[in-house]
């Protein structure tokens, strides 16, 4: 799911990437919505979409090429205004290909290219072409006993603004990692995982080629593992995954003047479950989430080389941790062969505590909540519609509300996030602790989609468009859409 701030993708690999990875091989349309569910929905159960391991497509996928492309476009503007565009992101998928047998062996690529740009007038006008591109494999023995995969997510991109020369070539890893899996039982399977994320950010300022603003962040390493309880047909599911990592901030500013590296822990885990009952056609799926992330950061003096990612003495004081705490409860609806409903309430208690540096500021604690809901119609099963067998056509409709911290675990951060300003030292404020507490802010908004299926499930087409609104001290507007086909052999 994409999330919306200004603030460095770095906010969103140390708070959320060490709780899901982002997998090479997206899913459907209508899952990336906001409204979509989170936990309660059918198939959530798998660990393809609990934890997005790509060992989890081996019981979920049945076809053998899977030939998918599409186009996504989000944008922001000042409410009231639709000339005043403000913020602009937009990617292709060409292709998304999957290949294999199921239940034996999988290989996804995956090529991404996009524009994300913004024209905030505290930066002036930037756009960041920017390339993505995936690997996923996945295979295992004909017993389930012995899984294996690889993961591997990367980007590369140049940024530039309107009004010079100066541009900041950016690289990176959302994703590179190994992953062992075994289903040790027709209802328990279980996985670990071992890898990294990493991006390079270097200033090329040819107003002046003395002046250096280049910083790598990551998580190295990242080690973790998940447990699914459950199979199709059993009444009760239940997943827990938890991850640790070991998150880096080296910085090179001005004259080639080292900064101090900020090195940290991070811990997170996460427990959903599912039930599942039918009662006169109608099948009913409540579920409940729990999860928590806590993440500690310590500055330190630099090294004598301070491109590599060793540490000198830790500064006295100059240490915080954020942490937050989620609860969800909701449920999901099949309505015979109608279509399906959902409805989900979370609610988080985040915390912000400050080292001895500090010790004159109060610890900050907020709730945020979100809800959303939704129903899809199969209107292929409208009788008196009389579509032929071979097609299926569903409408969705969906609306979600959230209040969260703007700049910690927001939504659709992860794209605009990626810009940065096109000046030196444009990442000191990382050393202040309350660098990634944002304000609140409420986000909202209604979804609509249509979805067909054609020659009994071989192709598909799919559209989405969703109308947001973001209110804090100003209040935005917002819209996404999308379209997407796909070819299917089984």
């Amino acid at each position: 799911m994409r999330r919306l701030s200004i603030f460095p993708l770095c906010i969103y690999l140390l708070i959320s990437g060490f709780l899901n990875s982002a997998a090479a091989i997206d899913p459907p349309t209508f899952s990336r919505l906001a409204s979509s569910p989170l936990f309660s929905g059918p198939g959530m159960d798998n660990s393809f979409y609990f934890c997005e391991s790509p060992l989890g497509l081996l019981e979920e996928d049945s076809v053998r090429v899977r030939l998918r492309f599409n186009f996504n476009q989000e944008q922001w503007h000042a409410h009231g205004n639709a000339d005043s565009l403000l913020q602009r992101y937009q990617a292709w998928d060409l292709p998304d290909i999957l290949i294999g047998k199921p239940r034996t062996a999988y290989l996804a690529l995956h090529y991404a290219p996009g524009t994300i740009s913004d024209n905030l007038p505290a930066y002036g006008k930037r756009s960041l072409p920017l390339q993505r591109f995936g690997l996923a494999i996945a295979g295992q023995a004909p017993s389930g006993i012995f899984q294996i995969g690889f993961l591997g997510n990367g980007f590369y991109g140049t940024e530039k603004i309107a009004s010079g020369d100066n541009n900041r070539l950016i690289m990176g890893l959302e994703d590179l990692e190994l992953l062992l899996g075994s289903r040790i039982h027709e209802l328990m399977a279980i996985g670990l995982r071992g890898g990294a994320t990493a991006k390079l950010d270097t200033l090329r300022y040819f107003s002046d080629l003395t002046v250096h603003d280049r910083y790598f962040t990551g998580q190295i390493p990242r080690i973790g593992g998940y447990a699914i309880f459950g199979k199709s047909g059993f009444p009760v599911s239940s997943d827990f995954s938890l991850q640790i990592a070991t998150h880096r901030f080296v910085y090179v500013t001005w004259n080639d003047a080292d900064q101090d590296p900020i090195k940290g822990d991070s811990v997170g885990w996460k427990w959903q479950t599912m039930g599942e009952f039918m009662q006169s056609g109608f099948t009913y799926r409540p579920a409940i989430l729990l999860s928590y992330w806590k993440n500690a950061y310590q500055d330190y003096a630099p090294t004598d080389n301070n491109d590599d990612l060793n540490v000198g003495r830790p500064r006295d004081g100059m240490d915080w941790k954020m942490s937050d705490f989620r609860f969800g409860i909701g449920a999901s609806t099949m309505l015979r062969n109608y279509g399906e409903a959902w409805f989900e309430y979370t609610h988080s208690a985040t915390k912000l505590a400050y080292g001895s540096t500090w010790s004159s500021l109060p610890d900050k604690k907020r709730g945020y909540d979100r809800i959303c809901f939704g129903a899809q119609a199969n209107i292929h099963a409208i009788p008196m519609l009389r579509f032929p067998s071979s097609i299926e056509t569903k409408l969705r409709f969906g609306y979600f509300n959230q209040r969260e911290n703007s700049g910690i675990n927001a939504m659709f951060s992860d794209d605009f996030g990626m810009l940065n300003p096109m000046t030196p030292n444009s990442q000191r404020y990382r050393y202040q602790p309350d660098f990634g507490w944002g304000p609140d802010q409420r986000i909202y908004g209604f979804d609509m989609g249509l979805e067909a299926t054609f020659l009994n499930r071989m192709i598909g087409v799919a559209g989405y468009l969703e109308l947001l609104a973001r209110s804090a001290d100003t209040r935005y507007s917002g819209s996404s859409a999308g379209v997407e086909a796909t070819y299917y052999l089984r």
